[in-house]
């Protein structure tokens, strides 16, 4: 019989979903996951089944809940995983199909901004 398991997944998602917008998915090792998390290779296996099951997991509870996390996590999907996962084009499909009517574009520009340290909110610049 295996173990209980220890820890809060919503508090771990966060951590790996910061840790793949400050890193990229490919910039992201196991190593890299298991330090940010401080759990071990096994319960993160267990849990999500692989990196990609990580990643996974962590761009749909920032779908789900409206996270901060959210646009950082989407940039990653459709920069660097997308093009090579089904399930996360088939995600960032769906979520764009049942958002069609938001300025999208406008709020992944600006997620692409803050990420680059270019866009202070709280500064008017110039005007």
């Amino acid at each position: 019989m295996g173990r209980k398991k220890s820890f809060n997944t919503d508090i771990v998602l966060d951590q790996i979903g910061q840790l793949f917008i400050s890193q990229g998915y490919n910039g992201t090792s196991l190593d890299d996951l298991v330090a940010c998390t401080g759990l071990l290779r096994g319960s993160l296996y267990a849990t999500f089944g692989s990196k990609q099951g990580m990643f996974i997991a962590a761009l749909k509870q920032s779908l789900a809940t409206e996270s901060p996390a959210k646009w950082g996590l989407l940039i990653v999907a459709m920069l660097e995983v997308a093009s090579t996962n089904q399930k996360v084009a088939q995600l960032v499909h769906d979520w764009y199909q049942a958002h069609r009517e938001e300025n999208i574009a406008e709020a992944i520009g600006r997620a692409v901004l803050r990420q680059g340290q270019l866009l202070d909110e709280g500064v008017n610049h110039g005007k």
